[in-house]
């Protein structure tokens, strides 16, 4: 057994040596237009083991009181077995249908095991953060994004197979999980819909949401706004950003009156950018740094035995919306006034062979950044707890 084990760690040592290669948006699509099952194989059996292997390395160098949290320990494992699974094809390069057909149902089994792992390591940091207080270690904001990111790109690349030669479902018009007609518009639209409704159930009304696009250049204005993009992580962002405004709207009443939500499409030569914005009351300036964090929200914890998702109150939503756009080298930024409202806005790219994976990197300059410790204040702000020098 500990033979085995060592064997693991130094194939894991040796394979985190490799680099990932990342892709792009229009590889994707084109690679399912091509719907080679041999080429999937011989990119996969290689590539997601080095990205695990980053994301191991990674974990192993997390803070021993997170380390030993129970969650943590269960999302490792998880991990550790994932990596062992896909080391049996290490060595096999073939053509044989047979192999092909394994790899697919292990692949299957594997994305099923990882359902349910951000819900899982958030237990872990949650049970952390309650025990540790104000000395929450920094490196651990650093850690959740770029694991979360790994995951988001394992489950990409796992995707792609199975809808392509596995039991997952391909939707008409997409290639694999691209969809290359993909109609921003609608996106939009199902989104602020679902939110709404959300919205309605938890405080039985709901802000207007008006929706226009804007098209630089284009003589139609009717014209649809379509990239390719995967379809749900668009829907994922505009959900969380439009959920949010509505919150703050329903809250921050103007004159006894809900303001509408405005959600903006705008097509340039080189990005699509989303602005959703509010008139809901806007964020304090000294709160700013804390939005993209974990585990922060300016709203109480909702319960966990909800049946109805809850509308905010995990703190893991933005963080999350905002990987998603980084994954394929986009990004979400927020500019927030105090007392008047929000403007948060998602940048993509247009051109799809631009679209590309961003992905973390074990090394050096990674490993630094989990041995620095927990930060010491180097830097004196007056505020409202500052000793009085003068009556």
């Amino acid at each position: 057994m500990k033979a085995n084990l060592r064997c693991l760690s130094t194939l894991l040592d040796q394979t985190s040596r490799y680099h990932p290669s990342p892709i792009t948006v229009a590889q994707l699509a084109d690679f399912g237009k091509k719907r080679d099952e041999s080429l999937s194989y011989s990119f996969l059996h290689k590539e997601l083991p080095i990205r695990i292997s980053h994301m191991l390395k990674e974990l192993q160098m997390l803070p021993e009181p997170l380390l030993q949290q129970r969650s943590v320990k269960l999302v490792k494992d998880m991990y550790l077995k994932t990596f062992k699974d896909l080391s049996e094809f290490e060595d096999i390069h073939t053509n044989d249908q047979q192999t092909f057909s394994r790899f697919t149902r292990k692949l299957n089994e594997i994305k099923r095991r990882h359902q349910t792992v951000v819900e899982t390591m958030a237990e872990g940091i949650l049970c952390l953060k309650k025990e540790s207080g104000d000395r929450f270690d920094p490196s651990i904001n650093y850690f959740l994004d770029r694991f979360y990111m790994s995951r988001i790109a394992i489950r990409v690349l796992m995707s792609n197979h199975l809808v392509l030669f596995g039991p997952e479902e391909e939707t008409p018009g997409h290639c694999g999980i691209i969809d290359t007609s993909l109609d921003v518009h609608d996106i939009v639209d199902e989104a602020a819909s679902s939110a709404r409704f959300l919205c309605n159930h938890h405080y039985a009304e709901s802000p207007d949401i008006h929706i226009s696009t804007f098209n630089t250049g284009d003589k139609d204005p009717d014209r649809e706004v379509t990239m390719a993009y995967i379809a749900s992580h668009l829907h994922h962002m505009v959900f969380e950003l439009v959920k949010n405004a509505l919150r703050a709207s329903v809250e921050n009443p103007r004159d006894g009156k809900i303001p509408p939500v405005n959600v903006l499409i705008v097509v340039g030569e080189k990005d699509i950018s989303i602005k959703v914005s509010d008139q809901g009351g806007g964020i304090p300036m000294r709160l700013h740094d804390h939005l993209f964090a974990y585990h922060y929200s300016t709203a109480p914890e909702p319960e966990k035995d909800s049946r109805i998702p809850p509308l905010a109150g995990f703190g893991y939503g933005l963080p999350l919306s905002r990987l998603y756009a980084r994954y394929l080298n986009g990004n979400i930024r927020l500019m927030s006034v105090d007392g008047y409202g929000t403007d948060a806005v998602i940048y993509l790219h247009n051109i799809s062979a631009n679209a590309g994976e961003v992905l973390p990197l074990f090394n050096t300059t990674s490993k630094a950044k989990y041995q620095i410790g927990t930060m010491v204040q180097d830097w004196n702000v007056a505020g409202s707890s500052s000793r009085p020098i003068w009556s």
